[in-house]
């Protein structure tokens, strides 16, 4: 069927363009009330497209506003977007969750459901966001599955982060901000042209410290989750003719922090069915040994003895060129990227010699390449159609070390009577441990091939038929291999020359063991592999009623990939299955009140089949009967209500808006990890159908309001507020009771004058401003351990001088 050429409602004249190297950049205390509110430009489909014309449930933060709110990191972008959770624990577990979906696994071996892709360059690390972003063009949050064109792994939605590009404008930028606990962060930026009209540069960088929420009481000059951060980005455009441009981007971060501490908050006496625990992370320092010691039970302090930061290292490298050809853009972009964390962890924190450091170092490294061509829009039928390839690889080594004192807390209570009798005895209960350490090494490596295509088919003036597929071909490999190097003292010849008795020498080998496992007989090193494909679909119509109301449906199949892994008990392999979203949205984006009023509108329904979560299986070579698995739970379901929206109430007050109705539950989950303070004989799993995922509340929303008034002289005044909300949800992984977490308001608020022209502005601002207290993640007590929780970011209040020349 012929169809003569028309003018599209997705014509590219309406596109506000984004703006021109050569341009600069309003001051960020201002506001986007100056302009039409239906203007927000976005990249969600690789192209520039003007928000309210892309069916897709998009939220966009500029970058004025991200520096005017001092969100930096991707916890401030996640409080600034609908039905978004972020959690960042550390670089390695940082996470990302749509929906209440995100990676809801540790592990190298598991990817996320929700992409990061930073300056068109998809991160499969978490670890690439455990940094401060500086020098934003704007963020946004595509929510439902965008694999069809934006990468693997992205079933729930992405994360895509945008930075400035250079200018041929000279512009150069200077912030420096002072804040409570000692905080200090100073940032800038540096553009300006090499060579006139073809290659320009700009320079961003950031360094900041400051002290942590979490005190420590044995070391009262330490604290955690303290801030030493820095990082440089470099950027070159060359525009060497009207048809080709490039750009070039060389980045590098770092951090030395004290992060990896959970309190311990809580040492019950009981389970939950009200009997009585026999041994306890308390009653195990309650011993003679610890001189009766009474472990430190407190939300923001800790009694530690080994405070040493984490390292994180990160650097990349990044070419994009993109070549005008008649009525098509040829792209190529070209990445390397490498992420280096080390971590020594103080795992009992207390005082005493228990686990000296020991944790994670990994050393990542990945390849990726894209080339995509893509037609003009203003056609019958534009497209994109590219391919796309991915070299993804971890060298990762899990230390455990164990001091002086690690006998006499890990011994079982009899162990612990055995050997406490004599002073032979107490000798090989400190030695039983003492210097032994373990060594457990994995390399897994993913190599990803995809092609893929999408088409706009205009049918008429007013409807549009959107269809995608990507087809991706995996191997995964998983390398392993578990070495006791630390074998510490001779329990028999110590036991033999000190005259201990043969029950005292048994009872410290067991002691040792228990701890050990059965590493010296696991053997040589050992790979397991993989081969997969994976069908991704998108079917989107949709219908312009008019200039101001967007219609739209879509139907998607997305698919994040499977894993092979080790079992560390007795070196078994473990593949776990794919991960199959199928995504229904109804959606509208409405522009309202002589387009004052934007108001955007999605209903979700969606199906995961074979989620990859936490699993406990029967296990007779572990001393609890059990061990830990990350497998499949046959369905969970997603069901809810998005809005998200701005009000132009004024021309100096602007009003946003976002919230979320989500049901975010496990439809089909009956072997699930037990929590294990539930009785003293837990079942070996537990039937979690019916209950809501964890970090998933059921309601939540954003609200903020940007005042800005023009006081004469050349001055301007602003002031603005934003509140984030979440209903009560549970953040433990297991689902424990000890992980429900009240509904809680995390409200920003700031206030400056500053010069109309963007020379110099003065501001002050608090981040949750009514300090509420709140838990991102929380682990339940054990033998050995309390009730531990990890605590989001405290008040902050601080000043900020920015000046432009």
């Amino acid at each position: 069927m012929f169809f003569p050429k028309h003018k599209s409602q997705h014509k590219p004249a309406r596109i506000r363009p984004a703006p021109h190297p050569r341009q600069g950049f309003s001051p960020p205390w201002q506001t986007d009330s100056e302009q039409a509110l239906d203007t927000v430009v976005i990249r969600a489909r690789n192209r520039e497209e003007r928000l309210q014309d892309v069916p897709i449930p998009v939220s966009v933060v500029t970058g004025r506003e991200l520096e005017r709110d001092h969100a930096v990191n991707i916890t401030d972008f996640a409080r600034r977007t609908t039905n978004v959770q972020a959690a960042e624990l550390n670089s390695r577990r940082s996470s990302v969750s749509i929906r209440g979906v995100g990676k809801n696994v540790n592990g190298e071996e598991y990817e996320a459901a929700v992409g990061v892709i930073i300056d068109n360059v998809f991160q499969p690390y978490v670890g690439a966001s455990w940094t401060n972003f500086a020098d934003l063009e704007n963020i946004e949050v595509a929510r439902g599955p965008q694999g069809t064109l934006l990468g693997k792994n992205t079933t729930l939605g992405v994360l895509n982060i945008s930075t400035r590009k250079p200018s041929f404008t000279p512009s150069n930028t200077v912030e420096l901000t002072v804040g409570e606990r000692d905080l200090r962060r100073i940032q800038g930026t540096l553009t300006g042209p090499i060579v006139d009209e073809v290659l320009a540069y700009r320079f961003s960088f950031f360094d900041e410290k400051g002290e942590g929420s979490i005190k420590n009481s044995n070391q009262n000059d330490s604290t955690w989750y303290d801030r030493d951060r820095s990082g440089a980005r470099l950027q070159f455009l060359l525009v060497p003719s009207a048809d080709v441009s490039a750009r070039i981007i060389l980045h590098h971060s770092r951090a030395r922090e004290n992060i990896n501490m959970s309190p311990p908050v809580e040492d019950p006496a009981t389970y939950l069915d009200g009997s009585a625990r026999a041994i306890s992370f308390s009653s195990r320092l309650g011993r003679d040994w610890f001189g009766n010691y009474s472990p430190l039970l407190d939300k923001f302090k800790v009694d530690a003895n080994y405070v040493t930061p984490s390292k994180d290292d990160q650097n990349g490298i990044s070419a994009e060129v993109n070549w005008e050809l008649a009525s098509h853009t040829l792209t190529s972009i070209t990445a390397y990227k490498d992420n280096k964390f080390v971590a020594d962890n103080d795992f009992d924190t207390t005082r005493f010699d228990i686990r000296r450091g020991g944790g994670a170092r990994t050393d990542q490294q990945q390849f990726s390449q894209e080339i995509r061509l893509s037609s003009h829009p203003g056609e019958v039928i534009d497209y994109q159609v590219g391919l796309y390839a991915l070299y993804n690889a971890f060298d990762l080594s899990s230390h455990t070390p164990y001091g002086a004192d690690a006998g006499a807390f890990y011994a079982s209570n009899a162990q612990y009577s055995t050997l406490n009798t004599s002073a032979a005895g107490r000798e090989l209960l400190g030695a039983s441990l003492n210097n032994v350490y373990t060594i457990q090494k994995k390399k897994p490596e993913t190599t990803s091939f995809a092609a893929f295509g999408q088409l706009n088919w205009h049918l008429t003036e007013k409807t549009t038929l959107t269809a995608g597929l990507r087809q991706t071909w995996e191997y995964k490999k998983n390398t392993w291999e578990f070495v006791e190097l630390g074998q510490g003292a001779d329990l028999d010849a110590l036991g033999a020359s000190n005259g201990a008795t043969a029950a005292q020498i048994a009872a410290a080998k067991a002691i040792r063991a228990a701890q050990t496992g059965a590493s010296a007989k696991y053997g040589a090193e050992r790979s397991i592999d993989d081969r997969s494909t994976a069908t991704s679909l998108l079917l989107s119509p949709s219908y312009k009623l008019n200039e101001d109301t967007l219609l739209y449906a879509s139907f998607a199949r997305g698919v994040k990939s499977g894993a092979v892994s080790w079992n560390t008990s007795d070196g078994s392999p473990n593949v776990t299955e794919p991960e199959t979203a199928l995504d229904l949205e109804l959606g509208a984006k409405l522009a309202l009140l002589n387009r004052k009023l934007i108001l955007n509108v999605n209903l979700y329904a969606t199906d995961i089949r074979d989620f990859q979560t936490e699993q406990i299986v029967p296990d007779a070579n572990t001393t609890t009967g059990t061990r830990n698995i990350i497998g499949n739970a046959k369905k969970v379901t997603l069901r809810g209500l998005e809005i998200d929206g701005a009000w132009s109430a004024t021309n100096t007050l602007t009003i946003r808006f976002g919230g979320a109705i989500n049901h975010a539950r496990y439809d089909s989950y009956k072997d699930a990890p037990c929590p294990g303070d539930l009785t003293a004989s837990p079942p070996a799993q537990c039937d979690y159908s019916g209950r809501t995922l964890p970090g998933a509340p059921k309601y939540s929303f954003n609200l903020g309001a940007d005042y800005r008034k023009p006081l004469g002289n050349g001055l301007v005044f602003h002031a603005h507020v934003h509140d984030n909300y979440a209903s009560r949800h549970n953040v433990a992984l297991n689902l424990s009771d000890y992980g429900e977490e009240d509904a809680r308001h995390l409200t920003d608020v700031g206030l400056g004058i500053g010069a109309a022209s963007g020379a110099w502005h003065l501001g002050l601002y608090a981040k949750n401003v009514f300090d509420v207290e709140y838990a991102v993640d929380a682990s339940t007590f054990s033998g050995n351990s309390a009730v531990t929780k990890r605590w989001g970011d405290r008040r902050q209040v601080g000043a900020t001088f920015r000046v432009s020349f």
